[in-house]
């Protein structure tokens, strides 16, 4: 019937003991290291093109196979006898069946109604043109090559016309593209066609089924499916809620509470069986059915993905390659199928480029979108799978979509890597900086929180900033959270008055309302927008850019990756957040400012408490940075609670003629035109002639000031830093920032870049 019974009915042959079952746990265990090692291998074979891991995995499922390896009957005896190879295709089945549940559990059902109009249009457009395509390529050769297989071939229309959500997303997540502009609308566009597809499939699939098998009472079969999806519904997805929300702290009643979810997949599995649906279309359903995000859905993510996604799904996909034969399309039908097969995805590029370039979307992006909407994954080999255990499709058929899809995913993403770089878009944008803002209109911030920790410190920046009701300051808020629980990345704009889209995005009140109250506390001076980017680490630096740039900002601020304790241990250290503060730091269309808290070391009381004053001292040693640096600082001195010392650190026989006519000398005029008249701002210069000396002089600072801001690059040949560089533990903040965030200083500190590096 489906392939979990064949297997689950050969493995009686175990149990009779007819293959003894250590025997075969001891092969399948070498089989899955042998499958790993072909893995190896294939990957730096294919290294120089990199390809997705899906297309690795089954390439060397295809080495294993038939077509390679596998024409040797001692080799395939020895790699794969009859117990093992049960043991080892019945495992990957439940593997999968998992995987399809966790795949389920990350899409929004939510996500479809913000699908707009022209992504509805191009997955129309999308679905029916490569239909007509293959339709039309069948007529052609069925009238030049009379075939015996017309239904395996419509079938074969089908599946070309598919472009599941799922995979897409998965294949946009591996190139780190998932939330750049086209990211987002193939997304939407894979979401609408999915949906369709699904809604089409299920209608088609049970009424043909039913008038197959019960043709006087087609409505019974129809019937009992429903009722299947309703006890789902109603029963599953509430109990597995309640299993969930009752699961108490303690570890190992919480493993028991996880082991009954699980359990109740396997007899959801069972029932979709029973009635003639696919175990793993009723596991993927349920997955559906539950809530994602960062509560039900990222706890049973955490658990399953490792050994589902990391262990059984590469078996799984090496099993669809094993499966290939390849000496079965060495014949004239061969041509015809492989005729209609490219007719389908010629159909599905033309039908997506087209109606991209009718919207005005530009030609080069319009050929990325078309070529990622030819990709194909996962679902595409479980459809193939299920079509072809049910003998809809051949095996000439099944190996001809599997080559297929090897070579046009493989050259697809090839391509796209090279047409599409989301971070052109914001880099080639007009770059804006502190001083520009601080000469025209008034300073915009983009303030990026990871944690409500942050919310503080980010805080007491922004009023250190000098926001006036006459030069107010407007702030972006971006809360950032690591994709976890969900297949689609998102960045929404938060409105505290829509609760209900608050918690669909499992919004943090608390982050949100700590700013909205400080926007009320500066009456006016402030301005606040709060935003949500939920993505995927390598690629957050594009929603943090491209907000940047839509809002016209100044200045990104971003939290180090390091927090202390009060006691001044280090208490957290968040590898997510350096890596994007790295990427912000190479791409950013402003400037950028990172922010090293150490407010709870230092006791230093935030300048929003009443009249308190706040010391702030900024290093000069010369370059763009620096005097980005001291502009910023300048700022803050107006504020009438900041007090500030610009200490200039001067290399031990400097010529001061060469000082004469240059940025550097134009910065320090600026600020003796500030100090004029106004002792709040102290300047110092300090002679040194190596980088130890450099370090006595900012030790001696050590406890006179709450807040020490440096520039991020310097000359790495100067004398002021000679010596600094071998010891850099953050080198991505620089010489001095780098001794400034690694050592014990009690005070915070600010790490200045201006808008593109030197």
């Amino acid at each position: 019937m489906v392939c979990q019974y064949i297997h689950i009915n050969n493995f009686k042959g175990i149990w009779h003991g007819d293959y003894p079952l250590d025997s075969s746990i001891s092969i399948l265990l070498a089989e899955i290291i042998v499958i790993f090692i072909i893995f190896g291998v294939t990957f730096i074979l294919l290294r120089p093109i990199r390809p997705p891991k899906i297309i690795i995995q089954i390439v060397a499922g295809i080495i294993l196979g038939p077509t390679l390896l596998g024409q040797s009957k001692v080799v395939a005896a020895k790699l794969f006898p009859a117990g093992a190879k049960l043991v080892f295709l019945t495992l990957a089945e439940f593997g999968f069946m998992f995987h399809l549940f966790l795949l389920g559990l990350q899409i929004d059902i939510s996500l479809v109604k913000s699908i707009g109009r022209k992504a509805v249009v191009i997955a129309l457009t999308g679905t029916i043109i490569p239909m007509v395509f293959g339709v039309a390529a069948y007529k052609i050769v069925e009238h030049a090559i009379p075939s015996e297989h017309g239904v395996a071939l419509i079938v074969l229309i089908i599946i070309n016309a598919l472009t599941p959500f799922i995979d897409i997303t998965s294949l946009l997540n591996e190139m780190n593209i998932l939330n750049s502009e086209i990211g987002r609308f193939a997304s939407s566009i894979s979401l609408a066609s999915d949906a369709g597809s699904w809604l089409l499939s299920f209608i088609v699939r049970n009424i043909s089924t039913a008038l197959k098998y019960s043709p006087t009472e087609p409505l019974s079969f129809i019937a009992t499916v429903v009722g299947y999806y309703c006890i789902l519904i109603f029963l599953m997805r509430p109990l597995v809620i309640w299993i969930h929300s009752f699961a108490p702290k303690n570890r190992a009643n919480e493993e028991n509470h996880f082991i009954a979810i699980l359990c109740i997949v396997l007899v959801n599995g069972f029932l979709a069986e029973y009635i003639g649906e696919h175990a793993r279309l009723g596991a993927f359903v349920l997955g559906l059915s539950l809530p994602n995000g960062r509560t039900l859905g990222t706890t049973i993510i955490k658990k399953l993905e490792a050994i589902c996604t990391g262990l059984l799904l590469p078996i799984y996909c090496a099993a669809s390659g094993y499966r290939t034969q390849l000496s079965s399309i060495a014949n004239m039908s061969a041509v015809k199928t492989e005729l209609i097969i490219f007719a389908g995805y010629f159909g599905k590029f033309i039908g997506t480029i087209l109606p991209a370039i009718y919207f005005k979307i530009p030609f080069k992006e319009s050929l990325t979108l078309a070529l990622i909407m030819c990709c194909k994954g996962v679902m595409e080999i479980t459809i193939l799978g299920v079509w072809r255990d049910a003998q809809f499709i051949t095996i000439q058929t099944y190996t001809l979509l599997i080559f297929n899809m090897i070579m046009a995913t493989g050259l697809a993403t090839i391509f796209i890597r090279h047409l599409y770089d989301p971070s052109i878009r914001y880099m080639a944008n007009t770059r804006r900086t502190i001083t520009n803002s601080a000469q025209n209109s008034g300073l915009r911030m983009l303030v990026c929180i990871h944690s409500e920790e942050n919310v503080s410190s980010f805080t007491n920046l922004i009023e250190v900033s000098n926001p006036t009701k006459e030069k107010p300051i407007f702030v972006c808020v971006l809360q950032l959270v690591e994709i976890t629980g969900r297949a689609a990345s998102i960045l929404v704009k938060l409105d505290k008055k829509n609760n209900l889209l608050a918690s669909n995005l499992d919004y943090s009140g608390q982050i949100g309302n700590a700013f909205d109250h400080y926007e009320n506390y500066s009456e006016g001076s402030v301005k606040i927008q709060n935003f949500k980017a939920i993505a995927p680490c390598a690629s957050m630096h594009d929603d943090i850019c491209t907000l940047a740039v839509d809002q016209k900002t100044s200045v990104i601020i971003v939290p180090f990756h390091k927090t202390w304790a009060i006691d001044g241990t280090a208490e957290e250290n968040i590898p997510f957040l350096r890596t994007i503060n790295k990427n912000v730091l190479k791409k950013a269309p402003c400037s950028i400012g990172v922010l090293v808290d150490r407010g709870k070391i230092g006791g230093n009381l935030s300048i929003l408490t009443g009249n308190s004053s706040y010391s702030i001292a900024m290093l000069f040693i010369g370059g763009a940075d620096d005097r980005e640096a001291l502009v910023y600082s300048i700022r803050m001195a107006g504020h009438p609670n900041v007090n500030l010392t610009v200490v200039q650190l001067i290399a031990s026989g400097y010529n001061t003629s060469s000082y004469q006519n240059n940025p550097d000398k134009e910065a320090m005029d600026e600020l003796w035109a500030s100090i004029n008249g106004n002792q709040k701002i102290k300047h110092e210069e300090e002679s040194v002639r190596d980088g130890a000396d450099t370090t006595h002089v900012i030790q001696k600072m050590a406890n006179n000031f709450d807040l020490v801001i440096v520039g991020r690059y310097h000359e790495p040949h100067s004398p002021v830093t000679l010596g600094l560089i071998e010891w850099s533990e953050c080198p991505e903040l620089g010489v001095l920032g780098d001794m400034l965030a690694s050592s014990s200083f009690r005070f915070s500190v600010l790490v200045v870049q201006h808008n593109s590096p030197e």
